[in-house]
């Protein structure tokens, strides 16, 4: 194969990589399968193998997943958090299990745990209280999480050990809670959760602590990490201890001796795993003696003493009884398999993603197909195969529309792209998606306009446009059915209230394409106002630090476009916050970039931030070769470690950029 070829995909490869880990961690919204993640890492790998001259590109496979919210409160765990290597075959297991008996002499007798579907979490203690819980965070620091762990029943506030100690498990969804809070996300027309682990994930870094204290979260330990004293001799003696402490663990947990005791405990969860109250993904297999892990160690990533056997997915067979096609607020057109319902990992089944007009085809799909679904338990299902030999004679290819479904107008396709589009701007469903997009946590935050009622609205004539959102007439709002004045008074404040949401949460609100929350933020620190942006051509924003062409170009077009400026001139109008507040005071930073890490003695991390750019400074987020200085308080995270390789970034104090910026004297 030319190296040449082989670099793109390597490339290629990365990309995908960082943009899936982005949506798992950061997002809590996986758009594949743990399987098909590890299928890219593992192409990624073996590349990386075959072709040892591009071994420099191989660093992302050494990170650790990284789930830290920008700009959250940190503390830098006391020992790392590392993730654990999977295996997707038991030859897989036995390899790694024979790995290390010719390593230490002797097949290793090992611990054999549930791997659960959840968010990992780390307890500290100390004096025997709980001292904070923080998220895994990027493995060397994590977010904190205190008072959201606190209203989880099951994890004890105190203990009786003095000693200081790390606990580490994962917080979940029972399967029954989370159904039922699916269900009354969908009858309050909310957009539901892909699964439990992502619920859990979201839930966790709710501000409304009352909130998470309803959601009836729950927990299992299983490790620990920093110890003052020494804790167990063995995986198997710690869990015993964490249970005497009062953690909930996991009760089915064995301790094996050979290979075959492995292979049983691991065949027999994988058919009877759906019993469980909540969701497993595999079997964790790790060495038991506490010395023998500490001989063998660790890789940059993983421990070299434990394993993850992940189940395969579960498949079932269903029949597609026809294929609908929904329209975005980008007026992307996809299609959705509607599907004689069927029970798969935990839920019922009726309806699988077909993302577009090149799947149907790749599946050569009929009207009436039995088809085969997957469902990990991590996102929608997925039809994966079609069983051509249960076709009936004379059934009806599916073929993708050529109309809008929603308003009738000619679709279009981009080139080289996969996606089909609605021609028409004033197309209703993608108003209503707009609208709903508009309206979300993320954006406006509106609560209690959700899909249903927005939906009502349009029909009646009472939503035509996003700025139509703030001229609603509640009276006419609280005569409608299951409504009332109540809810129509609660709406009216929760609108004005969206009134004095951020310039970046106004920016991420307008829907322009591939414009996130991350970047909406970059995009407002650092043009601080809608007009300046609306100024910059796509050189000026290929300029702003991690914002590529295709973003760029993204912007530009959407301010060419005659209603968006119109749609622009209304929100001001409206009251709607399109800059960044800030009071520009100088200029003595101009051209200037910063981060922080750690927790500063006299400012919150957000008004820092704020204070550096009124003072001309840009605030990037995370450690790059544009960065010019890294503000270090106290506990900082790995950051620091990042910028003291770069070597090219300045380490400063929280006093030094005061200094800098003539707020306290030298």
């Amino acid at each position: 194969m030319d190296k040449e070829l082989i670099r793109k995909e390597i490339i290629e490869l990365k990309s995908e990589i960082e943009r899936h880990n982005m949506l798992y961690y950061e997002f809590a919204n996986p758009s594949i399968t743990d399987y098909e993640y590890d299928q890219l890492v593992m192409r990624l790998k073996q590349l990386l193998q075959d072709n040892p001259e591009f071994e420099a590109e191989g660093s992302l496979l050494q990170k650790v997943g990284n789930d830290l919210t920008t700009g959250s409160k940190t503390i830098t765990h006391k020992q790392r958090m590392y993730s654990l290597e999977n295996a997707y075959n038991l030859a897989e297991v036995e390899e790694f299990l024979n790995k290390i008996a010719r390593e230490t002499g002797e097949f290793p007798t090992v611990t054999l745990e549930h791997k659960i579907d959840g968010f990992s979490i780390n307890l500290f203690y100390k004096n025997g209280l709980l001292q904070y819980a923080t998220t895994r965070g990027d493995g060397f620091e994590g977010e904190v999480v205190t008072e959201n762990v606190k209203t989880i029943k099951s994890i004890p506030l105190e203990i009786n050990l003095k000693s200081e100690i790390e606990i580490r498990g994962e917080i979940f969804y029972p399967v029954d809670v989370f159904l039922a809070l699916n269900k009354e996300r969908e009858e309050l027309g909310e957009k539901l959760f892909a699964n439990p682990r992502n619920a859990a994930a979201g839930t966790i870094k709710l501000k409304n602590t009352a909130e998470v204290a309803s959601r009836k979260l729950q927990a299992i330990f299983y490790t620990c990490g920093y110890t003052e004293q020494p804790f167990a001799k063995s995986q198997s003696e710690l869990l015993k201890k964490l249970d005497r402490l009062g953690f909930p663990t996991a009760g089915s947990s064995s301790v094996a001796a050979d290979y075959k005791e492995i292979v049983d405990y691991c065949n027999s969860w994988e058919v009877n795993r759906s019993s469980l109250p909540y969701e497993i993904d595999g079997i964790v297999i790790k060495v038991d003696a506490t010395s023998l892990q500490q001989q063998l160690g660790y890789t940059n990533k993983s421990p070299k003493w434990a394993i993850a056997y992940k189940f395969k997915p579960e498949e079932k067979e269903t029949i597609l009884l026809e294929v609908q096609f929904q329209v975005g607020r980008t007026g992307a057109v996809t299609p959705v398999a509607i599907l004689e319902p069927v029970y798969i990992s935990g839920s019922t089944v009726s309806r699988a993603t077909l993302h577009n007009e090149d799947e149907i085809k790749r599946l050569d799909l009929h009207k009436g197909d039995t088809v085969r679904i997957v469902k990990s338990g991590e996102i929608i299902p997925k039809i994966i195969a079609v069983n051509a030999d249960k076709r009936q004679p004379g059934a009806e290819r599916i073929v993708f529309t050529t109309a809008c479904p929603s308003c009738g107008s000619i679709l279009f396709r981009e080139d080289d792209a996969s996606i089909r589009y609605c021609s028409n701007n004033l197309c209703p469903a993608q108003l209503q998606r707009q609208l709903e997009h508009f309206t979300s946590r993320e954006a406006m935050d509106i609560s209690g306009l959700g899909e249903s009622l927005i939906a009502r609205l349009i029909e009646s004539g009472m939503l035509k446009s996003i700025e139509s959102i703030y001229n609603l007439d509640y009276d006419k709002i609280s005569e409608m059915e299951r409504l009332g004045e109540k809810s129509a008074g609660n709406l009216k404040k929760s609108i004005e209230k969206s009134k004095t949401a951020r310039f970046d949460r106004v920016l991420y609100a307008l829907g322009i394409r591939y414009v996130g929350t991350k970047t909406a933020r970059i995009l407002a620190g650092y043009f601080n106002n809608i007009d300046n942006l609306i100024k910059a051509d796509t050189t000026a924003l290929t300029a702003v630090p991690e914002i590529g062409s295709k973003i760029a170009q993204s912007i530009w077009d959407y301010f060419q476009i005659p209603q968006n400026m119109a749609l622009i001139s209304h929100l001001k109008n409206i009251g709607l916050q399109l800059s960044s507040h800030q009071e520009k005071q100088s200029d003595v930073l101009q051209g200037k970039s910063f981060l922080i890490t750690g927790t500063l003695a006299n400012y919150e991390r957000k008004a820092m931030e704020e204070l550096i750019i009124s003072h001309g400074g840009k605030i990037l987020s995370s450690v790059s070769k544009n960065l010019n200085f890294l503000i270090v308080g106290e506990n900082p995270g790995s950051k620091l470690d990042k910028a003291k390789a770069l070597k090219s970034v300045a380490i400063i104090s929280e006093n030094e950029v005061l200094i800098m910026m003539g707020i306290n004297e030298e």
